[in-house]
C-alpha cells in the first residue's frame, strides 16, 4: 500500500508553495506565528521529518532520492563510474576533506536532525489528541536516532544537537562516539515504548516498533553487546508479523512494497513534480544499454569480486542472476553487452524497465520503495548474535532460513561447522543476500576486517593479472584512518575550533 506516501506528497507540496512566500517574508513569521498550532500542524511537522530521509545520498552537492552509494563504495562489490571523482576518492581511499559527496552526507544528516529537533520542541506544546501526540513524538525520536546512527558510522565523533539551533548557538562541540551511542539508544528505547507494531490505512509506512528495534539491535551489535541485541531481535520475531516473500526479485522492483519482509522502508512516489520518487533505477542501471527510461547512468558497476562470491556448485545461486547482469543476459528483450567497457557486469537488482509494469513512471523516478531493513537481514543478524554467544547449531538454522526462500532454494549450511566457519558462512550470506543494498562497507568496519579484506590480493580490483592498471593497489585503505570519513573541511573552517578532524586526514 502507498497511502502514507500521499502525506509526504502533501508536505512536499506545502513546502514548495511556502518557499515562494519565504522570499517575501521572514522565516520566523511562518514557523513561529502561523505554524505548530494544531493537530494537523503536528502531523505535517512529522511528515517533514519523514521527508528528510527521502534524500539519503547523492553526488557532489546534489542529493538523490533512493540512492545511497556509500556502503557499496566502501566495499568491493562495485566499481565507481570513473567520471565521478567524488566516488572514486571514496572507493579508492584517496579521500580529501573537501570531497563534496562527504559534505552532502553531513548536510543531509543534520538537516534531518534539525527537523526532528524542531518537531520535538514544538509538538508537546500543541493541544491535540494525547495518544496521537505520544505516537508522533515516538516517530520523530526514531528518525533522529536513524540520522545519528548514520552520522556516527560515517564520522564517529559528531556534534550532538538535541534542540533547534539559533544564530546564538550555532557552534556545537563534538560529542564522543559513546555519547552519541547513548543518545541513539535513549531515543530508540523511548520510541519502542510508544510505537505500534504495525499500522493500517493511511498510516502504513510510518516507523514501527520493529523498525526501532532493528536499529537498536544494529547499534548494540556495533558495540558487541550481543545479549542485548539478541533480546531486540527476538522481540521482532515474536511480533509474528514478519516473514520472507517467496520471490526475491519482487523486493527490488516495487512489487513487495510494505510487504511482510519490509521491517523499515522509505516510501517513494513518482509523478508528483516534487522530486520524491525513487531514482535508484536510472542511477543503478547500466549506461548506454537502453534498458530503462533515460538509458541508465551506471554510477556504480558490479565487479568480478562479487560475482565470484556467489556459489555455483552444486547449483548456481539464483540470486546471482537476480542481482547482476552478465554479458549476453537478456533484460526485457534487450541483450546486455557492456557497451561502455566497464567491469563486464551491470546491475539487475533495482533496475526497473518501463515494460515491467511495476509502478514505473517518468524518465528518472519510480514508485518503488527502498527497503533499508528486511526480515531476511533480521535472521542473519540473529545468526551472528547466536554464533557470538556460542550457540552455533541454532545460528546455522537462521542462515538456512534465508537460503530456503522458494525462489532461492540453496542447499543448507551444515550444522557441523565451528564458530569461525559459521562466521564465514554469515559473512558470505550477508554479502550475496544483501548485495548492492549498502551494507557491505559497514559490515567490514563492524567486524574490524576492512583493511585486511580490501587490501587482499584475493580482491579482483587488486589482481595484477586481471587489472594491471591498478598495480595491485586499488584499495589504498589505511588502518586507523579509513574506517571513517573525514569531517567536511568547510564544517571545520566555520566551527571556530570546536570540530577536530578525524585521524589521518589533512586538507589540500
Amino acid at each position: 500500500m502507498k497511502n502514507f506516501k500521499f502525506l509526504l506528497i502533501l508536505f512536499a507540496f506545502i513546502a514548495s508553495a511556502c518557499s515562494e512566500k519565504l522570499e517575501l517574508q521572514p522565516i520566523g513569521s511562518l514557523s513561529e506565528a502561523s505554524f505548530y498550532k494544531t493537530q494537523n500542524d503536528a502531523i505535517a511537522a512529522v511528515s517533514a521529518c519523514y521527508n528528510s530521509i527521502l534524500w539519503i545520498g547523492g553526488q557532489g552537492n546534489g542529493v538523490d532520492t533512493g540512492w545511497d552509494p556509500i556502503g557499496d563504495l566502501w566495499g568491493s562489490d562495485v566499481e565507481s563510474h570513473a567520471d565521478i571523482v567524488d566516488y572514486v576518492q571514496i572507493q579508492t581511499y584517496t579521500l580529501l576533506p573537501n570531497n563534496q559527496t562527504v559534505r552532502t552526507q553531513w548536510r543531509i544528516g543534520y538537516s534531518g536532525i534539525f527537523r526532528a529537533n524542531l518537531a520535538l520542541q514544538k509538538i508537546p506544546e500543541i493541544e491535540m489528541d494525547a495518544a496521537l501526540k505520544d505516537r508522533l513524538i515516538g516517530e520523530v525520536k526514531f528518525i533522529r536516532a536513524y540520522w545519528y546512527l548514520r552520522l556516527v558510522k560515517l564520522f564517529a565523533n559528531v556534534p550532538l544537537v538535541l534542540e533547534p539551533l539559533t544564530l546564538d548557538n550555532l557552534i556545537v562541540p563534538q560529542a564522543t562516539k559513546a555519547q552519541v551511542y547513548a543518545q541513539i539508544e535513549k531515543d530508540l528505547t523511548e520510541a519502542i515504548a510508544i510505537l505500534p507494531a504495525s499500522y493500517t490505512g493511511t498510516n502504513i509506512g510510518r516507523a514501527t516498533k520493529g523498525a526501532a528495534k532493528v536499529y537498536l539491535a544494529e547499534l548494540l551489535m556495533i558495540q558487541k553487546k550481543w545479549a542485548g541485541a539478541k533480546t531486540q531481535l527476538e522481540d521482532i520475531m515474536a511480533l509474528g508479523i514478519y516473514g520472507l516473500v517467496d520471490n526475491y526479485m519482487d523486493l527490488f522492483v516495487g512489487k513487495a512494497d510494505n510487504s511482510k519482509e519490509g521491517v523499515w522502508e522509505i516510501q517513494y512516489t513518482a509523478n508528483t513534480g516534487l522530486n520524491i520518487g525513487n531514482r535508484n533505477t536510472v542511477l543503478f542501471a547500466p549506461n548506454a544499454e537502453g534498458l530503462v527510461p533515460n538509458g541508465g547512468w551506471g554510477w556504480t558497476r558490479p565487479t568480478q569480486d562479487i560475482v565470484d562470491e556467489f556459489e555455483v556448485t552444486p547449483k548456481e545461486d539464483p540470486r546471482l542472476s537476480m542481482s547482476i547482469l552478465r554479458k549476453g543476459d537478456v533484460f526485457e528483450g534487450k541483450v546486455f553487452v557492456d557497451k561502455v567497457n566497464g567491469t563486464g557486469f551491470g546491475h539487475r537488482k533495482f533496475t526497473i524497465s518501463a515494460a515491467m509494469g511495476s509502478e514505473t513512471s517518468g524518465s528518472f523516478h519510480t514508485n518503488a520503495n527502498l527497503i533499508l531493513y528486511r526480515y531476511a537481514e533480521v535472521y542473519l543478524m540473529y545468526a551472528e548474535v547466536l554464533n557470538e554467544l556460542d550457540q552455533p547449531s541454532l545460528a546455522v538454522d537462521y542462515i538456512n532460513k534465508v537460503r530456503a526462500r522458494p525462489s532461492v532454494d540453496m542447499p543448507p549450511v551444515p550444522n557441523s561447522l565451528n564458530k569461525a566457519e559459521i562466521f564465514e558462512a554469515i559473512r558470505h550470506e550477508r554479502r550475496v543476500e544483501l548485495c548492492f543494498e549498502g551494507k557491505m562497507g559497514y559490515d567490514l568496519r563492524r567486524w574490524g576486517i576492512a583493511g585486511q579484506f580490501l587490501r587482499s590480493t584475493d580482491r579482483w580490483h587488486n589482481d595484477i593479472t586481471l587489472n594491471p592498471k591498478y598495480g595491485g593497489n586499488f584499495f589504498k585503505f589505511v588502518d586507523g584512518r579509513n574506517e571513517l570519513m573525514p569531517i567536511p573541511q568547510l564544517e571545520i573552517d566555520v566551527s571556530q575550533g570546536s570540530l577536530v578532524q578525524n585521524p589521518g586526514y589533512t586538507a589540500k
